[in-house]
């Protein structure tokens, strides 16, 4: 075992929690990632594309029997300290603006074990 090895398997797991979310394609993610560290500095945070049919808003289909027509949404994935979880859930309720029509939703997980994760202090915030 290496010595970069060996020091990684001395890191102690933290006890957190996933806060999923599913987000319009409409920069929400975005200002919610930059908020949350910016504001909380919660550094554990992605957004990807996907397709998604019948999440934020009504199926609807133009024939019967046929497949409703999807649509382009975020999802996203934060990783929160355990003991703040319940507050950043309400954090992330309110910046990604859910309760809007369509606005989306937002889940929070069972607490879970996660290996730390922290960026270098120097790493600059990415532009537009």
């Amino acid at each position: 075992m290496s010595a970069s090895e060996a020091s990684l398997a001395t890191v102690p797991l933290e006890d957190v929690r996933l806060i999923l979310c599913v987000l319009p394609e409409d920069g929400t993610d975005r200002d919610l990632i930059r908020a949350l560290r910016t504001e909380r500095n919660i550094q554990v945070a992605d957004s990807i594309a996907c397709r998604g049919v019948s999440v934020l808003r009504a199926a609807k289909t133009r024939r019967a029997g046929q497949l409703p027509e999807s649509v382009f949404v975020r999802f996203v994935h934060i990783l929160v300290p355990e003991a703040a979880a319940a507050d950043l859930f309400d954090y992330v309720f309110a910046t990604a603006r859910i309760g809007r029509p369509n606005g989306g939703l937002v889940m929070l997980s069972q607490p879970i074990r996660a290996t730390p994760f922290r960026l270098p202090d120097d790493v600059p915030d990415e532009s537009e």
